[in-house]
C-alpha cells in the first residue's frame, strides 16, 4: 500500500521538502481530507519536520482559499443570497468572533476547507481569521503528524502491521463521523452546507 508512496518520496531527493508543503496547500483548497497527508509527513520527515510541513502547508492553503472566497465569493454570494439573509448571517459570524473560529477548528467533523471557504464568505477581518486558524489547527497536525510518525517506524519494522493498523484507523474513523452525523443531523447538515 504505501511502497509506491515511500518509492516516490526517495525518488524525490530535496524536492520532497517542497512537494509536501505544497501538497498540503492544495489538501487545504480542495475539499480533500488532510489526515492521510499529515501521516505520510509524520511518517516521511519525523515528528517534527513533519508537523511543521503539515502545519504551515494547511496555513498557507487556508489563507489562499479564505483570500479567493472574500475576492469572487462574496460578491456572487451578494448577487444569490437576499440581502437580509447575508446581513444575518454576518451578524451571527461576528458575534462569534474569534472563539466561535477556534471551535470550528477543533471540531473534528467541521471540515477544514469548509471553514476555510466559509469564512471569506463573512465580514471576519484577516487577521483574526489568519491567527485562529495558526492556533486551531495545532491540536490536528500534531495528532495526524505524530501518527503518521510513528506509523513510520512500525512501517520501517512491519509493513503489514503498519498498513493493518492504517487500515482500522480508517474505518474507525469514518465509522465514527458517520455515526456522529446520524445522532446529530442538524449540525453535519450545517457542515455541509456552508
Amino acid at each position: 500500500m504505501f511502497d509506491p508512496i515511500v518509492q516516490f518520496i526517495e525518488n524525490s531527493g530535496v524536492w520532497v521538502y517542497v512537494l509536501a508543503p505544497l501538497f498540503m496547500v492544495v489538501v487545504a483548497i480542495l475539499p480533500i481530507p488532510a489526515e492521510i497527508p499529515a501521516m505520510l509527513n509524520g511518517m516521511v520527515f519525523g515528528p517534527q519536520v513533519g508537523t511543521v510541513i503539515t502545519w504551515s502547508g494547511a496555513l498557507v492553503g487556508a489563507l489562499v482559499s479564505f483570500e479567493l472566497a472574500r475576492r469572487f465569493g462574496r460578491p456572487l454570494g451578494k448577487r444569490v443570497v437576499k440581502p437580509a439573509r447575508m446581513a444575518a448571517a454576518d451578524r451571527l459570524v461576528l458575534s462569534a468572533g474569534w472563539p466561535g473560529l477556534i471551535t470550528l477548528r477543533l471540531v473534528p467533523t467541521i471540515a477544514f476547507t469548509v471553514v476555510n471557504w466559509a469564512a471569506g464568505l463573512t465580514p471576519v477581518s484577516r487577521w483574526t481569521f489568519a491567527w485562529t486558524t495558526a492556533v486551531g489547527i495545532i491540536p490536528g497536525c500534531l495528532l495526524f503528524t505524530l501518527s503518521g510518525s510513528g506509523l513510520g517506524a512500525l512501517y520501517r519494522r512491519n509493513p503489514g502491521l503498519a498498513v493493518t493498523i492504517a487500515g482500522l484507523i480508517l474505518l474507525v474513523g469514518v465509522w465514527t463521523l458517520r455515526r456522529y452525523r446520524k445522532r446529530h443531523p442538524a449540525s453535519a447538515q450545517a457542515a455541509s452546507v456552508h
